[in-house]
C-alpha cells in the first residue's frame, strides 16, 4: 500500500496549537504575551499575518494543513456484498489502512424489516502490543439506515464495520468504498 506525503503539518500542528492555547488558559505563556493584572493573567494576541496583496486579481492563500495529500499508488474502488445471518448473526467487515489513508463510502443494510434490527459500529483499531493492549476508536454507532461518508484514518490499523442482525431474516449489506485501503474481509 502506498504512502502519501502531506503538504502541511497535519495533526501535530493542530495539537501544538491546542496545547499552546491550553497552556495560556492555565497561566502558561506559550502564545502571544501574558500580562499580569488584578483580574489575573490576560492573553495579548500575537500580531496577525499581513493580508497578501492581490496579483492579477487573485489573492494567493497558504495551503492549510491536511488539505492535500499525494500517493504513490492509485486509488481503487470496490462494491462488496456482505451476507449477515438473521437472529443475532454478527461479523466484522474490515479494511486495512495506514494513517492518513482516505476512503469515501456508502453502506446500505439491505432488506431489513426494521432499521433497528441492525446494529452497526464503524470503528478502527490498532494491533495489540506485547501487553495485549491496542487503541480503539468508534467513528459511528448506528442502526441499519443507509449512510455515506468519508474517513481519513487516524492511525495504522484495521478500520471497518461491526454488523449484528437482530432481525428474523438474513440480509445482504452492500458496501461501496473508494480510496486508499486493502480489503481484509470478514471475521465472526
Amino acid at each position: 500500500m502506498g504512502r502519501r506525503t502531506s503538504l502541511g503539518g497535519g495533526w501535530p500542528t493542530v495539537g501544538a496549537a491546542l496545547v499552546s492555547t491550553l497552556l495560556v488558559s492555565c497561566g502558561g505563556a506559550e502564545v502571544g504575551e501574558v500580562a499580569a493584572s488584578e483580574a489575573g493573567p490576560q492573553v495579548v494576541a500575537a500580531e496577525p499575518e499581513p493580508e497578501p496583496e492581490p496579483v492579477n486579481g487573485w489573492v494567493e492563500r497558504s495551503l492549510p494543513d491536511g488539505v492535500h495529500n499525494q500517493s504513490d499508488t492509485e486509488w481503487k474502488s470496490d462494491v462488496i456484498e456482505i451476507p449477515v445471518k438473521g437472529s443475532g448473526g454478527a461479523l466484522e467487515y474490515k479494511l486495512e489502512m495506514k494513517q492518513g489513508d482516505v476512503i469515501v463510502y456508502h453502506i446500505d443494510y439491505g432488506d431489513l424489516a426494521h432499521p433497528g434490527d441492525m446494529i452497526s459500529e464503524f470503528h478502527g483499531h490498532t494491533e495489540k502490543n506485547a501487553e495485549g493492549i491496542g487503541d480503539l476508536m468508534f467513528y459511528a454507532k448506528t442502526a441499519g439506515v443507509a449512510q455515506s461518508g468519508s474517513l481519513a484514518a487516524p492511525f495504522d490499523g484495521i478500520h471497518g464495520w461491526y454488523l449484528e442482525n437482530d432481525g428474523a431474516r438474513d440480509v445482504v449489506v452492500t458496501l461501496s468504498v473508494a480510496g486508499y485501503y486493502e480489503l481484509v474481509g470478514t471475521s465472526e
